[in-house]
């Protein structure tokens, strides 16, 4: 018997067939290997998480070079190149954002947002493969650092309720405000 038209779309060591038939002595194939087809897309590995202003994203943001059958294709170092895809505060994206893949794997330590919002994603891509998004991620305000007067004084008659109201604001060592303290 011949069976023409079998494959296998997950990349592993060690695969074996067995043939068996009704009546007769079944036989295991030798051992065999299925590899990763051409690289056709980037990917995900680790997302990009919530983190504050300024600061590393960690862990470190990662993004594997896939096959279309979501095997990572190891034999690849194509260049992965991340932006900021959805920017709800005009936020840059700094550090490292070109990388070379290593066995199909680029990874980004060092990168960091300048200012606080909700929802950035990312977006990776590398010549020839279709791109990916991130998950939606916040970048928040640093630590408290400082007070600052939003609203100053003004001249007001004695006794009388200074107006408009004073405002202050407390803020990072970015300038951001810290909305989450009291």
């Amino acid at each position: 018997a011949t069976f023409s038209g079998l494959s296998i779309d997950k990349v592993g060591t060690g695969y074996t067939l067995d043939a068996s038939s009704p009546g007769l002595t079944g036989d295991t194939s030798s051992a065999f290997t299925i590899s990763a087809a051409a690289a056709d897309h980037v990917g995900y590995l680790q997302q990009p998480s919530n983190t504050g202003v300024n600061t590393s994203i960690a862990p470190a943001v990662t993004v594997q070079i896939l096959d279309a059958f979501d095997n990572v294709v190891t034999t690849s170092s194509a260049t992965v190149t991340l932006s900021i895809l959805n920017n709800p505060s005009a936020g840059t994206l700094s550090g490292t954002t070109s990388l070379a893949a290593v066995n199909g794997v680029a990874t980004f330590s060092n990168l960091s947002i300048n200012n606080v919002g909700t929802g950035y994603t990312l977006s990776a891509a590398s010549p020839g493969l279709t791109s990916a998004t991130s998950n939606a991620f916040n970048i928040t305000a640093a630590a408290a650092a400082q007070l600052v007067f939003v609203q100053q004084p003004t001249d007001a008659i004695a006794g009388a309720n200074i107006t408009p109201a004073i405002t202050v604001e407390v803020r990072d060592t970015f300038n951001n405000t810290v909305v989450s303290d009291n």
